[in-house]
């Protein structure tokens, strides 16, 4: 990735305030980029951002198309980093409604806006809860990937993609937090299964993951970091290490909306996946597109299951998480 792609960029993020949209505007301060960052939360935008000249702050909501649309005419960004939804899939199950209005309608609203106000690139952040979708969340995000694909195919001017990837440790939707503080508290930890896999990086990761995409982008593909997965008891012994204190869990079965394994590509779209780098790969739905991608090579690895890329590390893992909470700079 070249810092120098984003120089003097401006950028605009939704939900620019929740843990990736702080790393991301961070990240994009030090390639001399200049974020704007647009968000319904005006308490973490003061508390964030309100001593900080170089950011441009708006409060809106990505379910308004009028206020993004005014926000795009009169601060005119070059990209725009769609990061705004909710996530919280239990709450989801229960208020499919109110996910169906961020999530669908709010992504198709930063389409159509982008599209109007011909900002160059879009990206949507997606999660591997889209790829063979089981729950009100997954199914959200499955869509709002077909909006962007569909919009790019019907469009002369902006860029439009996708990224997708797993659990971000330490961020607000992580399960890794909810573990160390039933650890801390002594309390029974409840796990689905044993077996039960989850692909887990850092929020840097997924910084660079999101910035990758919008720099390589031609439009209309999904792109896929290839992270590693762990099982949920390896999961446990390694916060349990890292804090030194004793973990105790209860296997409760599989819930509504959980799967015991995600993907991060279908079986049905290996044939049109390729490999950017040794990182990140690309998928691409060949009805939807007219370009060509002689310079990437056929991806020819195996299902991106995260049951077939389990590394079962704990020193690995502990690593990660140390460099996790590092990342956010706040303790979990």
């Amino acid at each position: 990735m070249t810092s120098s792609h984003f120089l003097k960029k401006k950028v605009l993020i939704t939900g620019g305030t929740g843990s990736l949209g702080k790393n991301l505007v961070n990240r994009l301060k030090i390639y001399g980029a200049c974020p704007i960052v647009y968000s319904r939360d005006e308490g973490k935008q003061a508390l964030s951002f309100g001593q900080d000249d170089a950011v441009k702050t708006v409060i809106g909501d990505v379910r308004d198309f009028e206020k993004l649309n005014v926000t795009l005419k009169r601060h005119k960004p070059d990209y725009i980093i769609h990061a705004a939804a909710l996530k919280r899939i239990d709450d989801m199950e229960f208020h499919p409604d109110e996910c169906i209005k961020t999530n669908i309608n709010g992504s198709e609203n930063v389409a159509r806006a982008a599209l109007q106000n011909d900002i160059k690139k879009c990206v949507l952040v997606s999660t591997d809860k889209a790829c063979q979708p089981v729950n009100v969340y997954g199914s959200s995000k499955f869509i709002a990937e077909r909006i962007f694909t569909n919009y790019d195919y019907n469009s002369d001017s902006t860029i439009f993609s996708s990224v997708r990837y797993g659990n971000v440790i330490a961020s607000r939707g992580s399960f890794i937090p909810l573990f160390l503080d039933k650890i801390e508290k002594g309390e029974t930890i409840k796990i689905t299964s044993s077996e039960m896999t989850r692909f887990l990086f850092t929020l840097e990761d997924a910084v660079d993951a999101v910035l990758r995409a919008l720099e390589h982008s031609t439009g209309g593909e999904v792109f896929v970091p290839q992270i590693n997965s762990y099982t949920l008891p390896c999961c446990v012994s390694a916060l349990s290490q890292w804090s030194q204190l004793s973990a105790k869990t209860e296997e409760v079965g599989l819930r509504p909306g959980e799967k015991m394994h995600e993907d991060m590509l279908a079986e049905t779209e290996l044939p049109f996946t390729y490999k950017v780098d040794d990182i990140n790969l690309l998928q691409v739905r060949p009805q939807y597109t007219n370009k060509t991608y002689q310079n990437f090579k056929k991806y020819d690895g195996p299902h991106f299951n995260s049951k077939l890329w389990v590394k079962d590390d704990v020193d690995h893992l502990m690593s990660l998480i140390q460099r996790g909470v590092k990342d956010t700079h706040e303790h979990l």
